[in-house]
């Protein structure tokens, strides 16, 4: 199956590359990156920061700009854009007929577009078909699937074996403890988290809470 990265020299598309190369399903056939990484044989573009070497199948790939035209032949977009550029690139790629697993918040909180933990909730997928429907003008093959944050991914798993065994969870406290940053590298600089502790993500409360009920709950027509 062939298929694309959208973000490609960014940490999170070069994590997308790293799993994708040993995939036996999967064979990466275009890679997408900002207009200053397109033209560029991949390993001219990217600063690899894996503990992984780089993929041999990747090193010498042209990097191609994030336009659908560039995608046509995936049958899979899997993207790794930071959120200030992800949400118009990626409703292009679903407007294209193309299919987009996503890995930035844009669109996590639209109510057609599921929010997908593989464990948990795989049968969310369906809401797909509304999500073509209700396009303008309907779709045939294009959608957008998204992923959860971490913190909320983490938690979920145990509490939807706890739901099936003892049904529905009345409250919860979660509390979590997490890296200097999740910006990918550099990220915050180590040394302004020496002796410190933050106790508050700005967002973070926010989104555990209403992802999780997302993810928990169940499909409606």
């Amino acid at each position: 199956i062939k298929v694309g990265v959208l973000g490609a020299t960014g940490t999170v598309g070069q994590r997308f590359i790293t799993l994708l190369s040993v995939h036996p399903w999967f064979t990466i056939h275009v890679l997408g990156a900002s207009s200053r990484s397109a033209g560029k044989p991949y390993s001219t573009a990217v600063n690899w920061k894996q503990v992984t070497p780089m993929p041999s199948v990747v090193t010498y790939m042209m990097v191609k700009e994030c336009v659908p035209e560039a995608f046509t032949e995936c049958a899979v977009v899997f993207s790794g854009l930071d959120a200030d550029v992800a949400g118009e690139i990626e409703s292009a790629f679903r407007s294209a007929e193309l299919a987009v697993f996503s890995n930035a918040k844009n669109f996590r909180r639209d109510p057609h577009v599921p929010l997908i933990v593989p464990l948990v909730n795989l049968g969310h997928l369906s809401i797909v078909r509304q999500q073509r429907a209700l396009h303008s003008p309907p779709l045939k093959k294009g959608f957008i699937v998204t992923n959860a944050n971490c913190s909320t991914t983490a938690h979920v798993i145990p509490l939807a074996a706890l739901e099936k065994k003892f049904g529905p969870i009345d409250a919860l406290v979660v509390t979590t403890l997490q890296a200097i940053s999740g910006a990918g590298y550099p990220g915050v600089p180590s040394l302004d988290i020496i002796d410190n502790v933050v106790p508050y993500i700005s967002g973070e409360e926010e989104k555990i809470e209403w992802e999780t009920r997302k993810i928990l709950g169940e499909v409606t027509d």
